[in-house]
């Protein structure tokens, strides 16, 4: 009897110290680690909900930016992407260039046509939008002042980093992507960065895993932000697209890096 009660009594205080464990790492407060931002852009509805495991398995949580009408195949996958503690945006209903569009329609009339009734509809559907993703990641500062005043963040791109080039003419151009500084910023300073800047990742943008990794690591290192974008998530993916196997690679470097994984409505 005695024995039992010994083993109650270490069973209990093995569960104690784990709930302190745990409780120490999520209270910590921000600053005191690096931060990983993951978004996925347009319509690749069946590879998102695929990969919920995945970042489940680390605890990870990203920003799903829903291009074209926000229909009932939309709402249905923001709200499982939701639950799972995922941020969901908008990035346009017609995907059109925001300051070109805005030189053609003024402000309220690209808020009519690219936002408004998608933001309506999500709405209707308990899904909070909150973030915008900038078409092909053009914008200018007219662009950032306004849609800030309807959007608590915007999500864009780094600038000549890593263009576009599927058939490889821009080779000589790439350099390591872990000492460029634009891609990084002290983490502590996240309050005051309402437009978050990173580039995308996918064959079409040679991106090299190892120099991702090596990224993860300077961010994990020195407490900075990181932000990769992309579109669908599947095995060997091409093109565009996040490869399955990377996105694991990149959540396993992020918790190795002790990076904080979130998504822009988890970001202060």
């Amino acid at each position: 009897m005695k024995r039992r009660g010994v083993l109650l009594l270490a069973a209990v205080a093995v569960l104690v110290v784990s709930l302190v464990v745990v409780m120490g790492c999520l209270s910590r407060p921000l600053g005191s680690n690096g931060v990983l931002l993951l978004a996925f852009d347009d319509r690749n509805f069946a590879d998102w909900e695929r990969a919920l495991p995945l970042f489940a398995k680390y605890n990870a949580h990203a920003s799903f930016f829903i291009s074209g009408e926000f229909d009932a195949q939309a709402a249905a996958t923001a709200q499982k992407l939701s639950a799972a503690g995922h941020t969901i945006g908008l990035h346009g209903r017609h995907h059109a260039n925001v300051p070109e569009a805005i030189a053609k329609w003024g402000q309220d009339g690209w808020w009519r046509r690219e936002v408004a009734t998608e933001k309506q509809r999500a709405d209707a559907a308990n899904v909070p939008i909150r973030s915008f993703a900038y078409p092909n990641n053009r914008h200018d500062d007219p662009t950032d002042a306004h849609l800030l005043t309807r959007f608590e963040r915007l999500r864009a791109g780094i600038s000549g980093v890593r263009p576009h080039d599927p058939k490889g003419e821009r080779l000589a151009e790439l350099k390591p992507l872990a000492p460029d500084d634009r891609l990084f910023f002290p983490v502590r300073e996240l309050p005051k960065h309402r437009v978050m800047c990173g580039i995308i990742l996918g064959e079409n943008y040679h991106t090299d895993i190892e120099d991702v990794a090596a990224c993860i690591r300077r961010a994990g290192t020195r407490k900075e932000v990181l932000l990769f974008t992309s579109h669908g998530i599947s095995p060997n993916a091409k093109g565009i697209n996040m490869k399955t196997e990377w996105l694991e690679r990149i959540l396993a470097e992020a918790k190795a890096a002790d990076l904080r994984v979130l998504g822009f409505d988890e970001l202060p």
